[in-house]
């Protein structure tokens, strides 16, 4: 963990916050801290700062005593996901919260398991644990917003463009598959206001659903010669993008 995040549950006055979850085993076990350290803080949605360890046993009580930094600046990456296995989505769960990701689309692809739907996983209390372990580790305090869609095709010809058209500019929209020729950077114009990236299955998009993704203004590019797991190609992804923005700010 390299920023402790506090929830609004945690609060127990204006300025003081009580861990007993794995944090306050963080705290005392890795960490290795003890009364009276500053460790770094994040309020969820909120600032970072400092907060001073005043209490610990089998609770860890925090006085926040500096959050001057602002929140984490605000995700420009939605990312569209098809729904895979509950073990698999633990960890996608965790890079959307390492890596900023403003919005998650769980969507349902033709090499989707009907059975996936069913897991208690996809209950908001069940997966936030992995957003937060996520947000923890890539220093973010910005929460992702999951939402699960059943429907392929109803979402992207009715969903999507709804979203689309509520922003004021046109997403940049890539979709990752194994037989594209271009590559993320092939693809790249300039620097978007904001981008929609999309992982299908392990076993790959169906034909109707890369014509489907097109139709909808997807460009389709390759993360290399490799058959990734579903995680594996959304860091890849990711990855790439996050390089292009960089690459591509003023004065890079």
């Amino acid at each position: 963990m390299n920023l402790m995040l506090l929830l609004p549950d945690d609060q127990v006055s204006e300025s003081r916050y009580k861990l007993s979850d794995e944090r306050a085993a963080h705290i005392c076990s890795v960490l290795g801290s003890k009364t009276g350290d500053l460790i770094e803080v994040g309020l969820l949605n909120g600032p970072i700062g400092k907060a001073e360890i005043v209490s610990m046993g089998q609770t860890v009580e925090l006085e926040t005593r500096e959050l001057h930094q602002p929140p984490s600046p605000e995700p420009t990456i939605d990312l569209v996901c098809a729904l895979p296995r509950p073990q698999t989505l633990k960890r996608v769960l965790a890079t959307c919260g390492t890596m900023a990701i403003r919005r998650l689309h769980l969507i349902r692809a033709n090499r989707v398991e009907r059975s996936y739907y069913q897991s208690p996983l996809l209950q908001t209390e069940n997966y936030t644990r992995f957003l937060i372990e996520g947000m923890m580790q890539g220093r973010q305090t910005r929460m992702t917003e999951v939402t699960i869609h059943e429907r392929f095709r109803l979402f992207f010809e009715d969903k999507l463009p709804g979203l689309v058209s509520d922003q004021d500019e046109r997403p940049m929209m890539l979709a990752a598959e194994g037989d594209a020729w271009n590559v993320v950077a092939d693809a790249w114009d300039e620097t978007p206001d904001w981008i929609i990236a999309a992982v299908g299955p392990e076993g790959g998009w169906v034909p109707f659903e890369l014509d489907t993704m097109r139709s909808a203004g997807f460009q389709i590019v390759s993360l290399g010669r490799w058959v990734l797991r579903v995680e594996a190609a959304v860091v890849a992804l990711l990855s790439q993008i996050e390089m292009q923005v960089q690459h591509n700010k003023p004065g890079q």
